[in-house]
């Protein structure tokens, strides 16, 4: 790349995190293509973007944004795996993977603009989901709700049984 290039490139990208508050820093050393292919699809699948970028144009382009912590850890091979939504979403894909293909090594991760390690990111993946989050609410929710619908329906069904009772006792 010319310098020109990489200028443009570094405040193209540079732009493009400032609005990132999620990311999960990788060194992808021994990942086979095949490997690197399947983890970007899954990356993708979630809604995030994976980026492998020079250290040296990655330190010119974090400070100031969101992602500014990793600087430091931008040490040896780097990908940068990112979104602005879901940070929960982004550490299930990278550690699920990560399980499976021991090679890949989680460098550190940042969640609202606040660096964390390796251990916090898969920590990070246990956490439900925010839809998970969002399902279990709804149920717990509409729980009185239920309650209330059915104490309703019985009250109901014992005022016409015993409407039956008086009018069976009238008749009689």
């Amino acid at each position: 790349m010319r310098k020109d290039e990489k200028v443009k490139f570094v405040e193209e990208w540079s732009e493009e995190i400032a609005k990132i508050p999620n990311a999960v820093l990788l060194d992808y050393r021994g990942i086979s293509v095949a490997q690197v292919t399947n983890l970007r699809r899954r990356v993708r699948d979630a809604g995030s973007t994976y980026r492998v970028i020079k250290n040296n144009l990655a330190r010119r382009a974090l400070p100031g944004t969101p992602l500014e912590g990793l600087v430091e850890h931008f040490v040896g091979p780097c990908a940068l795996a990112y979104n602005d939504h879901d940070p929960v979403g982004l550490a299930k894909v990278i550690v699920d993977f990560a399980k499976d293909n021991e090679v890949l090594e989680i460098k550190a991760g940042v969640i609202d603009g606040q660096v964390i390690d390796p251990r916090e990111v898969e920590q990070l993946s246990k956490t439900p989901s925010r839809e998970e989050l969002l399902t279990k609410l709804a149920f717990v929710m509409s729980a009185p709700i239920q309650g209330l619908a059915s104490a309703l329906k019985n009250i109901i069904r014992n005022l016409a049984s015993v409407l039956g009772q008086v009018a069976a006792n009238k008749e009689g």
